[in-house]
């Protein structure tokens, strides 16, 4: 970007510059011009601001303000290892780096500058993808990113983290100017981005970024990780000891002048609210097309995208039930066909009645408690083992902000009344017996995709007319989770229906057709072996004959010897 600065001038400027220089007996390894005039806002008679990078400084860093003509020139001056280490670790809290972050102008060494920016926001992409891994452990395989995710999130943190920098932020982005901003700051982004792309820590097509396998492992695999937070707050923290420092934080006062000037009834409290939201750049795919985290469809405004006008009159919701979730049917006709949709609300599980739950399973298998981790992990294996052909209803939406999830309703009959009546009938019906070892067939599927199921007890299986059975509830869902917790869950808790006075045997049979379909489908005895233990057996004791949980205890662990 060509600044509002004469050639004259900058000339002017590279001469107060080299004086220092001389003053210093050192040399000049940088310099360029940031603040207004870089950003093409600033008005001809403005003071300017210029970062001069130099070879063995002593101060580290340094304030100077010059006469330039009929104004001023404010010189940040840096040592070239601190400057560099600012680029790389963070080491000033980015107070400098931040100056190549934004649009800038060199006026000397144009290549060292472009180097020193490119791996700026290299770190940067690397620890945005990194809070996106660790944030959607889940989901981070699926989530499409635009590059502007980037700039945008960045803009955001530091806003937050050192609120008076933001004036600098809106003004740069003035409508203006904005355009010819952002592809400059985006020139430095889109260069890392190659380059990650090129070491497969990224795919890189269409504009869009997928985070490979490859970069997950890696951040999942650090045995010490500094916490994202962690880190802006020591970059907070030197960036208010630098804010005592009345030359250096004159431009940004300047800054605030400059957009006071043109937004006289703003009020302070909306600063960060006048950004880009960078969720607008962060994608779920669904069938009806990318969603973005920014995104705040209700029911409501579902049924009004999707649902032609002339057809509003034939829509019922109704609720489903649900005591740790809100679930409703959303029954439509469209094109003279019934449509019905399953959408489920995810809670946060606070208070009571989450605390049973967390008491039960004590010490054998936690539970996802937030909602948006929930629904995360609905939306993330429901999408994978959609696509490995495994049965499980397809997500069609998803609202991240209003924790909503829109997904295919199956029609059919609960397995857990299946079971109930093979526990009460005197004959054994070979079909539905024949249904229980293909759902133990189905789960050992999951689990060679690595894929634990969290919570697989027969309430969450659906059978449809043609005998298929279809697994409903993902939520506590998990890549290399608890896998043993899966075969227990299903085994003990169909035990529960059968009465305390009752023989166990029809449990045992049950028991029996499904771990023989888990071990067909290639599941481990190991995991059958584990389930048996009494690490889970005292979980489920307290709602199941002890007669029958001991019976399949002791099934678990001949079969998975032999």
């Amino acid at each position: 970007m060509t600044s509002s600065l004469n050639k004259n001038l900058k000339d002017d400027l590279l001469d107060v510059c080299m004086r220092i220089v001389d003053s210093h007996d050192t040399h000049m390894v940088a310099a360029c011009l940031y603040g207004a005039q870089a950003y093409g806002y600033s008005k001809e008679k403005a003071n300017v601001d210029a970062l001069l990078v130099l070879r063995t400084f002593h101060s580290g860093l340094a304030s100077y303000q010059k006469p330039l003509g009929d104004i001023k020139a404010l010189i940040l001056t840096v040592d070239s290892r601190a400057f560099e280490k600012d680029v790389k670790q963070g080491w000033l809290g980015e107070f400098v780096a931040d100056k190549i972050l934004i649009p800038y102008e060199p006026l000397f060494n144009k290549d060292y500058l472009w180097r020193q920016e490119v791996l700026l926001k290299r770190r940067i992409i690397w620890e945005l993808l990194e809070n996106i891994v660790l944030g959607f452990p889940e989901s981070s395989h699926e989530l499409i990113v635009k590059p502007e995710y980037f700039l945008y999130e960045t803009i955001m943190q530091r806003s937050k983290l050192f609120p008076p920098v933001t004036f600098r932020f809106l003004n740069m982005l003035r409508n203006e100017t904005r355009e010819k901003n952002v592809n400059q700051m985006m020139r430095g982004f889109s260069k890392a981005l190659e380059e990650l792309s090129e070491e497969k820590w990224i795919s890189l097509s269409d504009e869009h970024v997928t985070i490979t396998r490859k970069y997950i492992h890696a951040v999942r695999s650090k045995r010490i990780r500094v916490p994202s937070f962690i880190r802006s707050v020591q970059r907070a923290a030197f960036l208010h000891v630098f804010s005592v420092l009345p030359k250096m934080m004159s431009p940004l006062r300047r800054e605030e002048e400059i957009f006071l000037k043109t937004h006289r009834e703003f009020r302070n409290e909306d600063l960060t609210f006048q950004l880009e939201d960078p969720k607008k750049y962060l994608f779920m795919p669904t069938p009806l097309g990318p969603v973005p985290l920014s995104d705040e469809t209700t029911i409501e405004e579902f049924v009004r995208k999707n649902v032609p006008s002339g057809e509003m009159a034939n829509i019922q919701i109704s609720e489903m039930g649900g005591v740790l979730n809100a679930a409703y049917l959303l029954s439509f006709r469209r094109n003279h066909e019934e449509n019905k949709i399953v959408v489920k609300k995810f809670k946060d599980w606070l208070g009571f009645k989450w605390f049973p739950l967390a008491l039960w399973a004590l010490g054998t298998k936690s539970f996802a408690v937030l909602g948006q981790s929930r629904l995360e992990r609905e939306y993330a294996l429901s999408q994978f083992l959609y696509s490995q052909g495994w049965p499980v209803p397809r997500i069609l939406y998803i609202s991240l902000k209003e924790r909503l999830i829109f997904k295919e309703y199956v029609e059919g009959e609960n397995l857990s009344k299946i079971i109930q009546r093979l526990l009460t009938s005197k004959e054994m019906m070979k079909e539905e017996i024949a249904l229980i070892r293909t759902v133990g067939r189905r789960i050992a599927e999951a689990h060679r995709l690595g894929v634990a199921l969290g919570d697989c007890k027969p309430e969450n299986v659906i059978v449809t007319c043609d005998g298929a059975p279809y697994f409903v509830d993902l939520e506590q869902a998990s890549r290399d989770g608890n896998q043993a917790w899966d075969i227990a869950e299903f085994l003990y808790y169909s035990g529960h229906y059968v009465s305390p006075i009752a023989p166990a045997d029809a449990a045992v049979l049950i028991a029996k057709e499904f771990i023989e379909g888990y071990l067909e489908a290639e599941g481990k005895k190991e995991t059958v072996k584990k389930a048996g233990s009494a690490r889970y057996t005292k979980v489920f004791s307290i709602f199941t004959p002890l007669h029958v949980i001991v019976a399949i205890s002791n099934l678990c662990k001949k079969m998975s010897t032999k």
